[in-house]
């Protein structure tokens, strides 16, 4: 198991040791009697004093986490000894030091059947009949398809037309020659994540924040600041304040109906970003996957990225979310020599992306078919937020949540005393799955939350998991 640690950082080492063992002990990734490292091997591994690690050693004592068993070691609290554990030809494994973080937490194996963990799609709501039909239309008319590379910036018919694309529906003027073609908005960050920043960086996130690209950036030993949002998306001053003592190397924000919140950040709070980035000189990254899941006719202010002059804005947009997840198209858009960086890293990563997806997509933004499939999922989208806000409603005594204007969550403040992990595993029983709150944290929460996907389920089980879920939090909260 791997732990990074941030030397500069306001948080002590000791806390940011213990968080960390604290959330994978919580979330199964250290099972009950798995034994820890020992307290020399950490302190090696990590450069920090012995008396760092015994500390944070013993908080998780006092926390009931683990047990410390004198002259053998420390061991998650349950089966108190390695030995009785089956040993397989596998277990050399256990000793790897490897990067295993909190996103690992939302790929639930066993799916539950009414899922609210996973921000996706309801698959009736998706256009797979004609995506898959242009697909096979594809390889008959042009098999070599499949015998291609596809170019590492990605097609240029479909960088062409996202262009055109994005400035028909979103007004940003891009050059197609700046579009890189990503798999998905996941690959953007983790692209620009192994281009620019090193360890000892500095990066500023929402809080709370998508929880994968926590673990990107923590992956890459960079010193992670988390800023609290408030109505109007993170607040700027206290970036500025950040700022003013640490250079940051990028801020990571998701503007628009944001996960996991829902928030949908002003227009003036999103000039105000640029500004800083142009004061400051760093980069922001804008993640755009729920811009056009709107609801209730409201007007979402232009992208950051319509406010950049300089090329400190790095646009990333996803279509897996509402066009189609399997086959994994987004886009990444920059300027300047930034782009050319991206690119030379890119072309390491995956060589390019598959054209047989791209082509596929291309064919489905050339028609109308676009705008009408936005159209119809923005209004399904909506009577499920309203379906499961009405279902949540008579809870309102001890749960709060605002409904969001757009996007496919719902987040929920609960009572501080709730663990949302014991929560959760009541859920299980009752084939309930959702979120704990703590998977969007750099840091343990100031309060209990979880989210709630209304986007996944058909409108039968979303009506009888939410009835299920009510009855859950009744009983337990």
């Amino acid at each position: 198991m791997r732990f990074n640690v941030h030397k500069k950082s306001s948080t002590p080492i000791y806390q940011q040791i213990y968080e960390q063992i604290r959330y994978r002990i919580q979330t199964s990734m250290i099972k009950p009697g798995d034994q820890l490292p020992s307290l020399r091997k950490l302190s090696q591994e990590l450069e920090i004093s012995l008396l760092t690690v015994r500390k944070s050693y013993q908080l998780l004592q006092k926390s009931g986490l683990i047990v410390i068993q004198s002259g053998k070691g420390a061991f998650v609290k349950g089966v108190t000894k390695r030995s009785s554990k089956v040993l397989n030809n596998f277990s050399w494994q256990d000793e790897l030091n490897v990067n295993i973080t909190r996103s690992q937490y939302s790929l639930n194996r066993d799916r539950k059947y009414y899922d609210f963990s996973q921000a996706i799609l309801f698959p009736r709501l998706l256009p797979n009949q004609f995506l898959a039909q242009e697909m096979q239309s594809l390889l008959r008319t042009n098999e070599l398809v499949l015998a291609t590379y596809g170019p590492i910036q990605g097609d240029r018919e479909l960088r062409i037309e996202l262009s055109s694309y994005l400035q028909r529906e979103q007004g940003i003027k891009a050059d197609p020659h700046e579009i890189m073609i990503t798999s998905g908005a996941q690959q953007g960050i983790d692209l620009i994540a192994q281009t620019l920043l090193k360890p000892g960086d500095t990066v500023i996130v929402e809080s709370p924040c998508y929880g994968a690209a926590i673990d990107v950036f923590t992956n890459k030993g960079v010193n992670v600041i988390s800023i609290e949002l408030d109505e109007e998306g993170i607040q700027s001053d206290l970036v500025e304040e950040v700022c003013q003592k640490i250079k940051p190397s990028l801020l990571y924000v998701n503007p628009s109906f944001q996960n996991p919140t829902g928030l949908l950040m002003s227009r003036q709070r999103r000039k105000e970003l640029v500004d800083l980035a142009e004061l400051y000189h760093f980069f922001i990254v804008e993640d755009d996957s729920f811009g056009e899941i709107y609801f209730d006719d409201i007007s979402v202010p232009p992208p950051i990225k319509t406010f950049d002059k300089n090329g400190h804005v790095l646009f990333l947009k996803g279509f897996s979310k509402t066009l189609a997840p399997g086959l994994r198209i987004g886009l990444l858009y920059a300027q300047g020599s930034v782009f050319d960086w991206l690119y030379a890293v890119k072309a390491l990563m995956d060589i390019g992306s598959p054209l047989l997806t791209q082509k596929a997509v291309l064919a489905f933004l050339r028609t109308e078919r676009m705008k009408q499939h936005m159209e119809k999922l923005r209004i399904a989208l909506q009577l499920r937020r309203d379906h499961a806000s009405d279902l949540l409603s008579p809870l309102s005594d001890y749960v709060q949540f605002q409904v969001p204007k757009g996007g496919f969550n719902l987040w929920l403040k609960l009572p501080q005393n709730v663990n949302t992990f014991a929560l959760l595993k009541k859920a299980q029983e009752h084939n309930v799955c959702f979120l704990p709150g703590e998977a969007f944290f750099v840091h343990k929460p100031p309060h209990a939350y979880i989210r709630i996907s209304y986007s996944l389920l058909s409108d039968t089980d979303l009506n009888i998991g939410l009835q299920r879920l009510n009855a859950i939090l009744s009983a337990e909260i």
